[in-house]
């Protein structure tokens, strides 16, 4: 099995899921298709094994169809016998309750996962 990297756009997230665990999903989701972008993360991950998956989001903003996608990402990890462990660190920009309530949804949807919730300061551009 290979790493997979996709590069970021304005409207697309950078992901890079690594075969050592460390899984990233960073940046913005609002593709046009979000079944379409998903589909190799959820391959990947469907075929992936590791005793610890480390899985950081970092999205300053994602639409409906990706909170669906990312709810089916996890939901494979976590029927996924050859993962044991996944520790999920989701940030969030400091003042964005949405962001915040979103992971906290996922953590109550996803009680095996080890969420930790990190808040980070707004960068000016």
């Amino acid at each position: 099995m290979e790493d997979l990297f996709i590069q970021g756009t304005d409207s697309l997230p950078t992901v890079e899921l690594n075969t050592s665990g460390d899984l990233k999903i960073t940046g913005r989701a609002l593709p046009e298709d979000a079944n379409k972008f998903f589909a190799p993360l959820l391959a990947w991950i469907s075929g992936f094994t590791s005793e610890e998956i480390h899985l950081e989001i970092n999205l300053d903003y994602f639409n409906t169809s990706v909170s669906k996608q990312l709810l089916d990402f996890f939901k494979i990890m976590e029927g996924n016998p050859g993962i044991k462990a996944v520790h999920v660190k989701w940030m969030y920009e400091e003042g964005d309750e949405e962001m915040l309530e979103s992971g906290e949804l996922y953590q109550e949807l996803l009680p095996g996962f080890n969420f930790t919730f990190h808040k980070f300061a707004e960068i000016n551009d």
